[in-house]
């Protein structure tokens, strides 16, 4: 329903000034596209105790700290019927309660909400429910109520038990006492507020009441300001907002808001923002006295948060394309404003300044005197170069020296006047310079001088240039480097009590007391690595700008830091463009780096603009308030922060994700958290890169506790604090019972380990003696068959000897004879001995080769190898050098091989196996045929010779089965064999892997077969 309001003209019998009518106030507006949940808000909360801005809205209850948003919905909320929410707002006991539009009611516990009473439970339609709980129990506790059917508009809470509501423009009076509400004797009420437990009411004739419940009579307000007497009803762009829980109503219109007060009996109205965007509709507002913050929710256009300008910037009104807008230099002028080393006037005064000090534009270095005069650097336009100048504040005379030409020339404000430039310190002589120190390596141009002050030690100076901060004694003489930092200049000097600090172009900036000299910490954002100017205050600060913006720390932090070896950190609170701070990029490197004002205003030189501020004024948002922790997630998993105490993690818990909240409308860069694990001594920053989790990875099993603590601003000591406590699973492998198995596994293994090794040992012990007994047979083998060599050796010196020697012998007689006693022999004689000597000829031949066959198969046996041949050619080789020797027997040798069959075997053993065969069938045959036959059978093949020679017996085939060496039955010349043959044969059986079969009859012929493989 449109309510008509009353349009309120106050003053306060000054004259609004210039800058009332522009924007104070820095705005920021949060929708679905920037992170708000919803661009939908049925109401909003204000909770000054945890700083946290409550809001009703069409997905759930959304919390905001001012950085974050956080949604309580069904999801994560389970006791929640329904998402969407209906109103939000303070009981009298300050609690915040949100409804549903079932009528379910949640009260906020700190962090989170809870559901207090279901709809069911308060028997109340839902228009008029929510409306109820600003009166705590009083409504909740009756059975049914049906005089508010319609919906409420405004009520007030006068107790716990009682309450005044207005309902279609009556007030009613309701008690936990009364049977039912009790209509008031005041008629068309339009409106109803209260501030600080005074109760108003504006009527349909727009006229304002003050309320007085004990007789129930009215009082007209009367209101300040020349406009008092005029009333008129609201517009659209005009509008009151008040509801129980705000302690003063707050007065919209068009881009301003005004805060009414009640002071001495009369209606006031402050002006705190202008330049708030109300082109939306409205739903509802909420205003935070202390932090100076302005809440605006919407009905589609989401969240509209205003805050009060800490820095003012200002800029030229008309201009110059020939000037820059980057100021460095200053000067104040007697109106209030400024006038820029581009020649430029900025300020908020209208009226003429007067004469000028300086006309045009000058150099980055401006110094006061105390006799009042003005010394700067300036070219002019009949000049090459600049020059010194002073300007006589009195006499409004500048007098200009022309021999000081360096354009760096700094002046100290010392009572004796002092200059230094890149060559040295000296003194102002008439129109010259007097050096009294000349550097030596910093003597070149380009290492200017930015900054030149003297101690309150007299005859002591610092000196600020890219050579580092330099201390002159002009009493011994001696200039010393305190400070070095090649590639960095020191931009700026300040003198503090027995402490100097200076800044630099990058490398931070540092405090000096004597010889001693400390880098200070940075900011979070190390924007402090870029100090271009120090700015004490009344009240104990210090104002630091930097190339990002302006920070203030408090100066007895500085010093705590700079005393102690181990130190708490230091606060800076930042001030950026969320303060009013259209440039942030201020400039350094000048005199003065920062403009100190009559009026304590203090102007700084940006890039573009001057950024004024007043220290004792401005109140900035702190980083105040209690550390809350939601939830803890880990491995992706969410538990509920007030039972991770109870829960044990999984052992193989990855990523612990610790996610803390609080209020933070002081902005992220003000922000300092920091956190412990299981330490008391050592705290982590967490970092701007983290978004404010605290992330744990890969944690042991055991307790833990974590520590986070939040600075709440300057000072030592000045935290909040919060602990996480949670335990990790001992894994399944490091519990007692895993580690009892594992000694009791330990002990099996060892016991069989030793059970191993006893049976190894036997095993082995069974191999060695198995090993001694394979090697004494072997050894014995091997005796045997070195006394069989032994023994052939003995056989064969023997057959030398005698079957050698002795038919040699009988060969040479018989040949002497032949040859002597020719003619006393008869032809028959002489054709007998012949004959003799050409037998004995032949057999000492076949035994040579023999010899040497058996030499050579005893020489080469390891290195035959296999080859394919054809059997029958092979035997007819062999055929072939005995048949001269078969013929004179009158022998016949038949080779029945067939000639295709083709062998794999020992080409050159077999031959000779074969050969000797033969021949020992030709010497123990008389007559008849030897005939050689192959029979394949399988992969094997029998090779058989058979002669029809004299025969063995039984015992001679056994004693050459069982390797003996024999003695044959007479040949047909009755001689004796010498058993080489068959020891050849036997040899190369073996070598061959072959089987030797005899079968013999004595007188009628001999058999010998050999059995062996001729496949691969």
């Amino acid at each position: 329903m449109q309510k008509t309001l009353l349009l309120l003209f106050f003053a306060f019998a000054f004259t609004i000034s210039f800058a009332q009518n522009e924007p104070n106030c820095y705005v920021q507006q949060f929708t679905t596209e920037n992170g708000l949940p919803s661009n939908v808000i049925s109401g909003l909360q204000w909770d000054d105790e945890t700083g946290f801005l409550w809001m009703a809205t069409g997905i759930g209850i959304v919390r905001f700290n001012g950085i974050d948003f956080k949604v309580f919905n069904k999801e994560n909320i389970p006791q929640m019927a329904m998402n969407r929410m209906l109103f939000a707002l303070h009981d009298n006991t300050g609690s915040i309660h949100i409804a549903d539009q079932l009528g379910n009611m949640y009260v906020i516990q700190k962090n989170e909400p809870v559901l207090w009473r279901t709809a069911a439970a308060s028997g109340k339609p839902s228009s008029q429910f929510p409306y109820f709980a600003a009166d705590a129990d009083t409504f909740f506790q009756k059975k049914s109520n049906k005089t508010f059917a319609e919906g409420i508009d405004k009520l007030f809470c006068l107790s716990d038990t009682s309450s005044v509501v207005l309902n279609k423009n009556n007030l009613y009076y309701h008690s936990k006492s009364l049977p039912s509400p009790v209509i008031l004797p005041f008629k068309q009420v339009n409106y109803i507020f209260e501030i600080d437990k005074n109760y108003f009411l504006i009527d349909t004739n727009e006229k304002i009441y003050k309320i007085n419940f004990n007789d129930n009579t009215l009082s007209p307000v009367p209101i300040a300001g020349p406009n008092a007497g005029l009333l008129k009803p609201a517009g659209d762009n005009n509008l009151l907002f008040w509801q129980p829980g705000m302690t003063e109503p707050v007065y919209i219109e068009d881009d301003k808001v005004w805060v009414l007060k009640y002071e001495n009996g009369v209606l006031k109205a402050e002006l705190q923002f202008v330049g708030v965007p109300t082109d939306s509709y409205i739903k509802s507002v909420q205003y935070s006295k202390k932090k100076q913050l302005l809440f605006i929710g919407t009905e589609s256009s989401g969240l509209i948060v205003a805050s009060l300008n800490k820095v003012e910037s200002l800029q030229r009104k008309n201009g110059n394309p020939k000037n820059r807008n980057s100021y460095f230099s200053q000067v104040e002028l007697n109106n209030g404003n400024v006038l820029t080393n581009e020649g430029d006037i900025i300020g908020k005064t209208n009226f003429p300044p007067g004469d000028l000090p300086i006309a045009g534009k000058f150099l980055y270095n401006v110094t006061k005197t105390p006799d009042g005069s003005l010394w700067y650097s300036k070219q002019e336009p009949h000049q090459p170069v600049a020059t010194l100048h002073q300007y006589n504040a009195a006499s409004k005379q500048t007098i200009v020296y022309n021999k000081l030409s360096h354009s760096e020339l700094v002046v100290t404000n010392s009572e004796q006047l002092y200059i230094v430039n890149h060559i040295g310190i000296g003194l102002l002589k008439a129109d010259s310079m007097d050096y009294i120190y000349k550097f030596k390596t910093q003597a070149k141009p380009g290492l200017e001088s930015y900054d030149f002050v003297e101690s309150n030690e007299k005859g002591i100076f610092y000196i600020a240039n890219c050579g580092g901060l330099l201390r002159y004694n002009m009493h011994l003489q001696k200039l010393d480097t305190l400070l070095s930092r090649p590639g960095f200049c020191i931009g700026n000097v300040w003198l503090y009590k027995e402490y100097v600090l200076c800044g630099s172009n990058g490398a931070g900036f540092y405090m000096c007391k004597g010889n001693k000299v400390k880098a200070m910490p940075l900011d979070k954002q190390n924007s402090l690595l870029f100090t271009n100017c120090f700015v004490p205050d009344d009240k104990g600060f210090c104002w630091i700008s930097s190339n990002k913006g302006i920070y203030k720390c408090l100066l007895s932090d500085l010093v705590n830091y700079f005393e102690n070896e181990v130190s708490e950190p230091v606060y800076y609170h930042y001030f950026g463009k969320k303060d009013g701070m259209k440039m942030t990029e201020l400039n350094g490197g000048c005199t003065p780096c920062a403009l100190y004002m009559k009026d304590k205003t203090v102007s700084f030189p940006s890039m573009d603009g001057l950024q004024w501020i007043k220290p004792d004024q401005i109140q900035e948002v702190l980083p105040t308030g209690d550390i809350y922790i939601d939830e803890i997630v880990a491995d992706n998993k969410r538990i509920p922060a007030d039972s991770v105490s109870k829960i044990k993690l999984d052992a193989y818990t990855g990523e612990i994700i610790i996610r803390p909240q609080f209020a933070a409308w002081c902005g992220s860069e003000n922000i300092y958290l920091q956190y412990q694990v299981n330490d008391t001594t050592h705290w982590n920053w967490v970092t701007p890169e983290s978004n404010g989790v605290i992330r744990l990875i890969n944690l042991s099993q055991g307790k833990y506790t974590v520590r986070i603590r939040k600075m709440n601003g300057y000072g030592q000591h000045n935290f909040s604090y919060a602990t996480v406590q949670f335990t990790i699973n001992t894994p399944w492998y490091k519990r007692w019972w895993f580690v009892l198995l594992c000694v009791l596994a330990f002990l099996g293994v060892i016991a069989l380990f030793f059970r191993f090794r006893t049976r190894q040992y036997k095993i082995r012990q069974y191999k060695l003696e198995k090993q001694v007994a394979e090697k004494t047979k072997e050894l014995q083998t091997q005796n045997e068959i070195l006394e069989k060599n032994n023994t052939i050796k003995t056989r064969l010196i023997s057959i030398i000897s005698h079957d050698i020697v002795t038919p040699l012998r009988f060969v040479t007689v018989a040949g002497k004879n032949l040859i002597e006693k020719r003619s006393l022999m008869s032809e028959e004689l002489q054709q007998e001995t012949i004959q003799e000597i050409t037998n004995t000829s032949q057999e000492l031949q076949l035994l040579s080769t023999n010899i040497l066959n058996w030499i050579k198969y005893q020489n080469e046996n390891r290195r035959l190898v296999k080859e394919s041949f054809t059997l029958h050619d092979m035997i007819n080789q062999v055929l072939g050098v005995l048949f001269s020797l078969a013929k004179q027997k009158n022998l016949v040798l038949e080779n029945t091989v067939d000639p295709e069959l083709k062998i794999y075997q020992y080409f050159e053993p077999l031959k000779i196996l074969v050969y000797n065969l033969f021949t020992n069938a030709i010497n123990f045959s008389e007559k008849g045929s030897i005939i050689i036959s192959a029979q394949p059978v399988g992969d094997k093949l029998i090779i058989t010779v058979k002669d029809e020679g004299v025969g063995m017996t039984a015992d001679q085939i056994k004693n050459i089965m069982a390797d003996q060496f024999i003695i044959s039955s007479a040949n047909i010349d009755n001689r004796k064999g010498n058993g080489l043959g068959y020891l050849i044969i036997k040899d190369l059986i073996k070598t061959m892997n072959a089987k030797l079969q005899i079968s013999s009859e004595k007188g009628i012929g001999t058999s010998v077969s050999i059995e062996l493989s001729i496949t691969k």
